[in-house]
């Protein structure tokens, strides 16, 4: 007789809500939040390159009768706040506690800044565009026409992304352990080894008997594998502290 295979079971409420809670703990790291910032204001700065609204039917007296006006020429502030959001992203990188709450709150008020900004055009797109279509067309009659292009909310979207950002920064952050520089790490380990070499050699204590606590046994093969060991290199953030001191990150030495 053939077995029959049991039936996967559904998951129950409390595994989604795990699995949610473990993904939303994903991005609520220190790489996520990066990660949203430079995201949200990359696409700050290229949804102000492009156009988000466009106006037609601009009479008789206007030389054309269809113009496109760009997020930057509706809102000034947008390329900014984008900038803001890039830099923000690549500060908290290499910021430790207090550090990352000033660019929480910086961020925040860039992303409400930009929110208000697009709020404004989605809201009234023909009053957004008056000041903007005068200086292009040189005339103060309106267009019978306004639409709004997909790039105003690509620009929704990356405000949405730096606002979230600044929320973890300010709520979370403080959890997050701060990167300790590998220099003050392999100094220590080579203060440990300088002791030691030291001890008194009739001493047994000092060293203790046995081929794996004599001098050298340190280097053994399978200590350069343990984790934080002189061995292993640098990550991206332990590079930028070795930069902002001078130092060559290309170094062998380091």
């Amino acid at each position: 007789m053939s077995e029959t295979t049991p039936a996967p079971e559904n998951p129950g409420p409390e595994q989604r809500r795990g699995s949610a809670s473990s993904r939303l703990r994903g991005i609520l790291t220190r790489r996520g939040v990066v990660l949203m910032s430079l995201v949200g204001g990359a696409l700050l700065l290229i949804s102000s390159t492009m156009t988000w609204v466009q106006a037609y039917g601009l009479g008789s007296t206007s030389t054309v009768q269809e113009v496109a006006i760009t997020g930057a020429d509706l809102a000034e502030t947008v390329t900014a706040m984008g900038l803001v959001g890039l830099a923000a992203g690549i500060a908290v990188t290499i910021a430790k506690r207090l550090g990352r709450i000033v660019i929480g709150a910086v961020l925040f008020g860039a992303a409400g800044i930009a929110l208000l900004a697009i709020r404004s055009v989605l809201a009234d797109p023909a009053n957004a565009a008056s000041a903007a279509l005068g200086e292009i067309t040189g005339t103060t009659a309106d267009a019978q026409r306004y639409e709004l292009s997909m790039a105003v909310w690509l620009g929704f979207t990356g405000a949405l992304l730096l606002l979230i950002a600044s929320i973890a920064l300010l709520v979370v952050s403080h959890r997050w352990p701060d990167r300790r520089s590998r220099k003050y790490q392999v100094a220590s380990a080579e203060d440990a080894a300088a002791d030691g070499s030291q001890a008194p050699a009739g001493n047994p204590g000092a060293h203790g008997t046995g081929a794996g606590n004599q001098p050298g046994a340190g280097n053994r093969p399978g200590s350069a594998n343990r984790p934080g060991g002189p061995e292993s290199g640098p990550d991206e953030f332990d590079l930028w502290d070795g930069l902002s001191e001078g130092q060559d990150p290309t170094d062998p030495q380091r």
